[in-house]
C-alpha cells in the first residue's frame, strides 16, 4: 500500500466524480482506486477486532473518509445520480463498496420510499455483522434530520414485518432519532414499541433493551409507565428480562413496583 498522501487523495476522489452519471464506470474507477490503496492481510500484522465476512480491500479509513465526503458533495447536487450509484455500490458485494452505499444513501435528500425501500431490502439481506449499525446509524442519517416522522412511519412498518434483520434496523432506526436529540413525538414511539415489547422474539431483546434504555435515560417517567403496561397482565418471560436491563437505568423511586413485575 502506497501511502496516503492527502492532497493527492483529495484530487483523484474528485476525479472520480467526474463519473457520477455513469454508475457502472463510476464503480470501475472506484474499485480501482480502493486497490491502489488496499493493505493484503498477510501485510497488516495482528488485525484488531472483528473481521468483515465480506470481501474486503481492507483500505485504511482516511481513504473512505475522503471518498465518503466527496460522494456527499455530490449527493446533495444530484439526488438521483447518488441514489444510481448507492445501488451498484451495494450490489458489488465488498465491505468498503457498501459501507460507501450506506453512507451515501445516508446524505441523499431523497423521499423517505426511495431511501426507505433501499434501507429495508438491504437490511434483509445484509449478513454482515459489521453493517449492521452503519444501516440505522449513517444509513438513516438524512431521513433522521430532515424527516423523522418519515423515519418513525419507516420503523413502524418494518417493527410489523415480524422478519429480524427488518426489526433490528427499525429499532437502530428508532435509537437514532432519539440520538438526534431533536425527536419530540415520543408517545408515537412508545406506541410502536408496545406490541413487540409485550412478547419480544429472544434474537431481537437486547437489541430492544438498547432502545429502552436510551429511553431510559432521556425521558424515564414515560419508560418506567411503558414498561408498567408491557409488563401488565401476564408479562412474557421475554418481556420480564428486557424490564431487567432496563431497571437499572431508572431513578431509584421508580424501581421498586416494576421490579416486583419483572422477577
Amino acid at each position: 500500500m502506497p501511502s496516503i498522501q492527502l492532497g493527492q487523495l483529495q484530487q483523484e476522489a474528485a476525479q472520480l466524480s467526474e463519473y457520477f452519471n455513469e454508475p457502472e464506470v463510476y464503480l470501475r474507477q472506484l474499485e480501482h482506486l480502493l486497490q491502489a490503496y488496499a493493505t493484503p492481510v498477510h501485510r497488516q500484522g495482528r488485525i484488531k477486532g472483528m473481521r468483515p465476512i465480506l470481501f474486503s480491500f481492507e483500505v485504511p479509513p482516511p481513504v473512505l473518509r475522503r471518498l465518503e465526503m466527496e460522494m456527499s458533495l455530490q449527493a446533495g447536487q444530484q439526488p438521483a445520480a447518488a441514489l444510481a450509484i448507492a445501488d451498484v455500490l451495494w450490489e458489488r458485494r465488498s465491505y468498503e463498496t457498501r459501507l460507501l452505499a450506506i453512507r451515501l444513501l445516508g446524505n441523499i435528500p431523497a423521499a423517505e420510499p426511495e431511501v426507505g425501500t433501499r434501507l429495508e431490502a438491504w437490511a434483509s439481506e445484509n449478513q454482515e455483522e459489521l453493517l449492521l449499525n452503519e444501516l440505522h446509524e449513517r444509513g438513516t442519517r438524512y431521513m433522521a434530520a430532515s424527516n423523522p416522522e418519515a423515519l418513525l412511519h419507516l420503523a413502524q412498518r418494518l417493527l410489523a414485518t415480524g422478519e429480524f434483520r427488518k426489526q433490528v434496523l427499525s429499532l437502530g432506526s428508532l435509537q437514532t432519532l432519539l440520538a438526534t436529540g431533536r425527536f419530540a413525538n415520543l408517545p408515537a414511539l412508545f406506541t410502536a414499541l408496545l406490541p413487540i415489547s409485550q412478547d419480544p422474539p429472544r434474537k431481537l431483546q437486547p437489541f430492544l433493551a438498547d432502545l429502552l434504555v436510551a429511553l431510559a435515560q432521556q425521558t424515564p417517567k414515560e419508560t418506567a409507565y411503558f414498561l408498567g403496561q408491557a409488563l401488565s397482565a401476564e408479562p412474557s418471560e421475554g418481556s420480564r428480562w428486557v424490564a431487567r436491563q432496563v431497571l437499572r437505568h431508572l431513578p431509584a423511586e421508580m424501581q421498586a413496583g416494576l421490579r416486583e413485575l419483572a422477577k
